[in-house]
């Protein structure tokens, strides 16, 4: 994906090589444009893109030199910014985005940093301070990593960069393992090298190399939301829910790249696409699934009654992960599974149709708090500690396929692994989960669930596409998350604000059901319960009677079907083979026993234990070994 890169050597070696090397290891396709510099001969900083965000020469220098920046991104409130510029009598012409953020910095210091709206990672060395900068966004959209080690400082938005560095040794992180088998990802600051960190979000990173000093300081985080407001009516909460919206969309159909949609039978898509349709905007649809599935048919219907140039990929068996696997992990790195590589075969084609995906993200989280609803155990009575278990459930068994038990994990490691793996998924979770602690529960999960849940675990698959092609996100839109979040709890529960914004804006959409539970979403009770009931109706004719209605599959893929049928071999050659058995980390035979008990087929759901097994030897084939 685009992003950034830079290397800051103390003891005075030349940095251009290494900047070379970290390009070329981050430039995955033919399409991606590399440019770096050393803007000082210790100083290193580049930026790497695919054609679309960001494409103009970088790094930036101001007009005097001192200040140099890279940046990928996209920042929404460009014209408030320019306003406060003028506001303060300082010029604000510029080129480009990375022009503006210098004049910012010229203005406003390091503070310039929290005024920024939208998705990016920076960086920006100052040669008058000798320092340099480097931060993300409020949620982390664009994964950012660094290391610190001995005289050297360097970061990127992909480790590869970092950890294939001359000089830099590899070591396994066994939290971040422990952490991988028993939740399907990474949280906090973990990534699979000891010494290589994943940047909190809303945080800025300040080096000063000659003191060979390194802070990190967070500008944002959840204690900024606005307070809840409790004296706003439902009414006056959905108007300014359906106002901020449509803004927020406008922000996200402007200027002349080509905008597209993943579409699928849920609420997020089908809420952006409606709203798209609204402003008259010609939109690209894209679906995959396995044939006969509520995607495939309700995106179909969807396309269709909104009128966009609709792409469907039936996927019929599973024999596509093979040949894709590989790059999806180049990609994401290991941080998440090969289950998780759901768009993989529409990518390249999509390239034809859209420019930038505009990406559902966050929407049944923001407008549904759909973690709060779906959380393992009712709120009331719980105090810390059955909070903390209960995350640990929803991390570990709610969120995504069920992970490895608790039994599983003391006999899967090999005894000196053991020693240091030993409760370390649950500490580290913990340590993460304790850090949103000072709000009510339910919107302590709401806040912890949107960065452990949705950036570092779903998000990947966006991480993935942009690979391919841009991404925005209208539901991560900061003036509408502020709105939302400082609503009365009740108004998202049980969709309840979602459903009124699309009834009240797209009300066509809500004739055709959605994937999670084959229900209109039409504000018409009567008629609800009227499909509802003929749902049912139809159901039992099929089971007990005679097949004669579509009964559509509710998941978009069949990951436990298709190792069994399609992947076997796959799966197994890669379990089996010698470097796997004799890589010292995991017991041999609890390996064989996970594989035995998912081909049974006697544990629904099972591949949430086995895909990491086979994703962990992949990337440690990919990234340690090599």
């Amino acid at each position: 994906m685009s992003g950034i890169f830079g290397i800051l050597n103390r003891v005075g070696k030349p940095v251009q090589p290494v900047l070379d090397q970290m390009g070329k290891a981050m430039a995955l396709k033919p399409w991606y444009r590399i440019q770096s510099r050393a803007v000082e001969t210790t100083v290193g900083l580049g930026q790497i893109n695919i054609g679309v965000f960001c494409s103009l020469p970088q790094p930036v220098r101001s007009l005097d030199g001192r200040h140099a920046i890279v940046f990928y991104g996209e920042i929404t409130n460009l014209v408030d910014l320019q306003q406060r510029l003028r506001s303060i009598g300082s010029r604000c012409d510029f080129t480009q985005t990375a022009d503006l953020l210098v004049l910012l910095y010229q203005a406003f210091d390091r503070e310039f940093v929290g005024m920024l709206e939208g998705f990016f990672a920076l960086a920006l060395w100052d040669g008058d301070r000798r320092r340099l900068l480097a931060a993300n966004d409020r949620l982390g959209l664009v994964p950012l990593f660094y290391a610190h080690y001995g005289d050297c400082f360097t970061f990127s938005t992909q480790v590869k960069a970092i950890s294939q560095q001359p000089g830099f040794k590899k070591h396994l992180n066994l939290t971040a393992t422990a952490q991988f088998f028993r939740f399907q990802r990474l949280m906090g600051g973990n990534t699979f090298f000891e010494g290589i960190n994943w940047l909190r979000h809303g945080s800025l990173i300040i080096h000063e190399p000659e003191q060979n000093s390194l802070r990190v300081e967070s500008y944002w985080d959840y204690d900024r939301i606005p307070a809840e407001n409790q004296s706003i009516t439902f009414p006056e909460a959905l108007e300014e829910t359906c106002r901020l919206m449509r803004e927020a969309m406008k922000k996200n159909l402007q200027g002349e790249h080509r905008p597209g949609i993943y579409l699928t039978g849920g609420l997020d898509s089908r809420t952006l696409l409606g709203f798209a349709s609204r402003m008259g905007t010609r939109i690209s649809t894209v679906t995959y699934g396995i044939p006969g599935c509520r995607d495939l048919t309700y995106a179909a219907r969807l396309a269709k009654s909104l009128g966009t140039d609709h792409h469907p990929f039936p996927q019929e068996n599973g024999l596509w992960i093979p040949e894709q696997a590989p790059f999806h992990l180049e990609v994401t790195e290991g941080f998440t599974t090969f289950i998780h590589s759901h768009a993989a075969i529409t990518l390249e084609p999509a390239r034809q149709w859209m420019d930038m995906n505009l990406s559902g993200f966050n929407g049944d989280q923001l407008l549904g708090s759909r973690v709060v609803d779906h959380f393992p155990v009712g709120y009331n009575g719980l105090d810390e500690f059955s909070y903390l278990s209960a995350c640990f459930h929803l991390f570990n068994q709610s969120s995504v396929w069920a992970g490895i038990t608790e039994p599983e994990e003391k006999q899967m490691y090999l005894p000196e692994i053991s020693t240091h793996t030993r409760d370390a998924a649950y500490e580290s979770m913990r340590a993460e989960v304790m850090s949103y602690r000072g709000f009510p529960f339910d919107r302590w999960t709401d806040y912890m669930s949107q960065i452990n849940q949705c950036v570092h675990l779903s998000h990947f698959n966006m991480v993935h596409q942009r690979a391919f092609m841009e991404v925005r996100y209208p539901f991560c839109d900061y003036p509408l998350m502020d709105f939302v979040y400082s609503l009365p709890m009740n108004f998202r529960k049980n969709d309840r604000l979602y459903l009124a914004v699309i009834n009240r804006e797209i009300p066509q959409v809500t004739w055709i059901p959605r994937d999670t539970d084959d229900m209109l979403l039409t504000r018409h009770t009567t008629i609800r319960r009227l499909h509802g009931s003929w749902q049912k109706i139809k159901k039992m004719i099929n089971h007990h009677l005679v097949n004669i209605f579509p009964e559509y599959a509710p998941y978009h893929s069949d990951p436990d079907g298709w190792v069994r049928r399609d992947l076997q071999d796959w799966v197994a050659g890669i379990l089996f083979d010698r470097r796997t058995l004799e890589r010292g980390i995991l017991n041999p035979k609890f390996v064989h026993s996970i594989y035995d008990l998912h081909m049974s087929g006697n544990v629904l759901y099972s591949i949430g234990r086995l895909a990491p097994l086979v994703t962990f030897e992949m990337m440690m084939r990919r990234f340690f070994d090599q």
